[in-house]
């Protein structure tokens, strides 16, 4: 029988049994090392390890029941192979889907690996498949209904922005090309929990660029006021997206040209969806009955407008930090903080 492994069209149910080691990773990484290298840094190889995730399983199982933590564990740790998190067989051994969301996919560990090109000389069959470069692929994981009010459109919202319409895909900004060849670190906005000085110096300087490239600051004196304008230029889908309660971007207002009088109007501007419970924010979406939308869509602006009488000059900072810290003090992981750098997006 081929090992076709096929989702549940309820969930990302997972295979039984474990799959033969030779679909390891670190299989794949004794050839190609260098992208066993990226692979082994990034947010998929770490999906099943987030010290995040392991807090806020329990809770999700509490609230919503164990079928909602299977739903969380089956995109985080589909068990297509060996790993703990997602590893190369979950893109490389895919062969399409049972639609785009939730983690619907279809593995097959016998068919040749996909790949961007036909590779006769590899130890393995080797075939070119479309999928492998689709948003699709992404999009199916990248896009969840549920459980509860744990929704996330990404690929809906790639679908509706200029750069899908310009022919763009995940992997234009998501696996930069680098010394002739895509980067499997999968950059985003999650740090490489428990890393070393360098990778996680090296993590930071690479989310900085993605946001930098994504969004847009302006301002301008208006009399005795600040017209402030955060613009999402660069980003296929809104911003932050995925899971974006977890997210904090915001925009304060420092006196100086440099901000050395310290913050006189905080978050004059934020970005990110807000659990609420009626009319109060609760920091999970499992204390929640509704969520309050504030991600920034592709190409849309956001603006405020501040009165700025004083002589001194201004300095206004647009800024992001992976998770708020009223997630962190909620789940009880405000040790967690060192490890989350404060980007300087852009200071005008």
């Amino acid at each position: 029988m081929r090992a076709l492994l096929l989702f549940a069209l309820v969930g990302c149910a997972r295979p039984a049994g474990p799959p033969p080691e030779t679909h390891a990773s670190a299989s794949c990484a004794s050839c190609h090392a260098d992208h066993g290298d990226d692979h082994a840094a990034s947010p998929h190889a770490r999906a099943a390890a987030s010290p995040l995730l392991a807090a806020m399983l329990p809770d999700v199982e509490e609230a919503w029941g164990s079928f909602a933590r299977e739903r969380c564990e089956g995109c985080h740790s589909p068990g297509h192979g060996p790993d703990d998190g997602v590893g190369c067989v979950s893109c490389h051994a895919a062969v399409g889907n049972h639609g785009t969301s939730d983690g619907r996919l279809a593995i097959d560990l016998e068919a040749p690996v996909g790949g961007p090109g036909e590779s006769p000389h590899a130890p393995h069959p080797v075939t070119a498949r479309g999928f492998l470069r689709a948003p699709e692929l992404c999009g199916t994981c990248h896009e969840l209904t549920g459980p509860r009010l744990a929704v996330e459109p990404t690929f809906t919202e790639f679908l509706a922005s200029p750069q899908a319409a310009e022919g763009a895909t995940c992997a234009s900004c998501h696996m930069p090309a680098r010394e002739g060849r895509r980067d499997h670190r999968f950059v985003g906005f999650d740090p490489p929990w428990g890393a070393g000085p360098e990778e996680a110096a090296r993590s930071a300087d690479d989310t900085l660029a993605l946001l930098q490239a994504a969004l847009r600051l302006d301002v301008r004196r208006d009399g005795d006021a600040l017209g402030i304008a955060v613009t999402n230029v660069g980003a296929g889908h809104a911003v932050p997206t995925g899971a974006a309660f977890l997210r904090d971007l915001w925009v304060d207002v420092e006196v100086g040209a440099e901000g050395g009088g310290g913050v006189v109007a905080a978050r004059v501007i934020t970005l990110g969806d807000q659990p609420m419970r009626g009319e109060r924010p609760v920091p999970l979406l499992t204390r929640a009955d509704r969520v309050e939308p504030g991600s920034l869509p592709a190409g849309a602006t956001r603006r405020a407008r501040i009165a700025w009488p004083r002589p001194e000059p201004a300095s206004v900072v647009l800024r992001g930090r992976a998770v708020r810290l009223p997630v962190l003090d909620a789940l009880g992981l405000r040790r967690l903080e060192p490890e989350l750098p404060v980007h300087e997006i852009a200071r005008r």
